[in-house]
């Protein structure tokens, strides 16, 4: 089955019956891999398909004239790419693997089709797109509101979430592709300031950072700091989107 990290972001939303996971599974027939550092998409280009994560993470970021760069979000398995190209024709951010990437080719018009048989993907699509502007939206009042201890420490908050609601995450330790480099460039900060604040944080019994792996001191201090309410993640406290039936099997 294509991306269990997708019925696993969706477990409690929407029906996943057995014709809709026979349907994706015809759809993605065609696998590609990248390495880290290969480009999936520049800005400008025209898109071609649609792609589903299967493995890695991605960066979507923009770069500047000056040869700065900001990254507006990070793409994780089971999560959809290019699927702006079923409104638009050319993509508006650079999309780039951090880590080794795995990702299902999706074609738009077998992809259009699927969505006329199962109102359940069309939702599915649509939660993607709010969950994505959610994303963004709390990275903006980041760069807008927060100082920067806080927006390191939601950021953090933000991916252990993300990864639990893949399964993705136990324990207390997070093993990260991101460098301290991507931090500052998530967050609008200095490689410098990132170096001081990860400190700060460990001064406060919060995070100890290493060599890409981050541990979890106090999870529920880090929450505080940052401030943190993960519900624009889950969409918790809408139960009407809930299904009134169990998910198929």
């Amino acid at each position: 089955m294509p991306s269990k990290a997708l019925l696993s972001k969706l477990k409690g939303y929407f029906a996943v019956t057995h014709d809709l996971r026979t349907d994706i599974n015809a759809l993605a027939k065609k696998r590609i891999n990248l390495d880290a550092g290969d480009a999936l998409i520049r800005a400008g280009d025209k898109y071609k398909c649609m792609f589903l994560v299967e493995e890695g993470w991605l960066l979507r970021a923009r770069y500047l004239p000056g040869g700065t760069r900001q990254i507006v979000n990070f793409a994780l398995p089971g999560d959809f790419l290019c699927y702006n190209m079923m409104m638009f024709e050319r993509a508006e951010f650079d999309i780039v693997a951090r880590t080794q990437v795995s990702l299902w080719e999706l074609e738009v018009q077998s992809f259009r089709q699927m969505m006329t048989r199962h109102q359940g993907l069309a939702e599915a699509l649509m939660w993607s797109n709010a969950h994505e502007e959610a994303l963004l939206a709390e990275r903006v009042v980041s760069l807008g509101r927060r100082d920067a201890t806080q927006r390191l420490a939601h950021v953090l908050c933000e991916i252990v979430a993300r990864l639990e609601l893949i399964q993705r995450h136990e324990g207390d330790t997070i093993l990260l592709p991101l460098l301290q480099d991507d931090f500052a460039d998530i967050l609008g900060l200095s490689v410098i300031h990132i170096v001081r604040v990860f400190n700060r944080l460990e001064q406060m019994g919060v995070v100890r950072y290493k060599s890409r792996r981050v541990q979890i001191v106090d999870a529920e201090k880090l929450k505080r700091v940052a401030g943190f309410d993960g519900d624009y993640l889950y969409f918790s406290t809408r139960n009407d989107l809930r299904p009134q039936t169990p998910l198929s099997k």
